[in-house]
């Protein structure tokens, strides 16, 4: 008949291989924490992003449908309205792309309404906030100049229409730009700087509609080369 044997906890722990399945256990259960606590920070993780996509996205949307019926606004003339809405986008939805089209439309809404010193300013924020598209900067540095010419600073305008037309020589409007900043240099007195710019289009302009139109104001003015 068999005889029971007792195992003392010596002896257990002399035995290899009791040994290891408990240290095996051990070790699981301590893994079994770390991995769970893992799991959860991952799916923390997961669930917050997924969260702060869907609010960005919800942004957008309501920052796209508030410009969309403030540039309804502007096409329409209600321009006080237009401000409103362009300016709730750059307060409400800085972050958002749309935003950036909201402080260029909000010149723009501010020209149309003949607040020429608030258009100066959107403007110029248009400006320091972003330096990477040649259209509509110089579209904002021409807004400055036309908002100077609104406010009666013709030598103002004619001086910010030379910068304009200087800054991107090859920009499809820069003839404009020379022939505008003729234009004011005559109504301020200064027929040099006007005669500087005439020169220009003679050069630059020959055969454009521009240098047609200066020359008829250079005759206009007795302004020669």
């Amino acid at each position: 008949m068999a005889r029971n044997v007792k195992i003392t906890k010596r002896e257990m722990k002399e035995d290899k291989f009791t040994t290891f399945m408990l240290r095996t256990k051990d070790y699981i259960f301590e893994q079994w924490i770390y991995l769970v606590g893992g799991a959860a920070l991952i799916i923390a993780l997961i669930v917050g992003v997924t969260l702060i996509r869907a609010e960005r996205i919800k942004s957008e949307k309501e920052a796209a449908d508030i410009c969309s019926r403030a540039m309804s606004e502007l096409l329409s003339k209600n321009y006080q309205l237009a401000i409103v809405d362009f300016k709730t986008i750059i307060d409400q939805y800085g972050s958002t792309p749309v935003s950036r089209q909201a402080l260029f439309n909000l010149g723009n809404s501010y020209f149309e309404a003949k607040n020429y010193t608030e258009a100066i300013n959107a403007f110029e924020k248009y400006i320091d906030k972003y330096k990477d598209d040649k259209f509509f900067i110089t579209s904002s540095m021409a807004g400055i100049a036309a908002s100077l010419a609104g406010n009666g600073d013709p030598a103002g305008a004619a001086d910010k229409y030379r910068e304009t037309a200087e800054k991107y020589p090859d920009f499809k409007l820069t003839g404009d730009y020379y022939l505008k900043a003729m234009t004011y240099y005559i109504r301020s007195g200064n027929l040099e700087s006007a005669r500087v710019i005439y020169a220009r289009l003679s050069k630059d302009f020959e055969d454009t509609p521009y240098y047609a139109q200066g020359q008829l104001l250079a005759r206009e003015n007795n302004i020669g080369l």
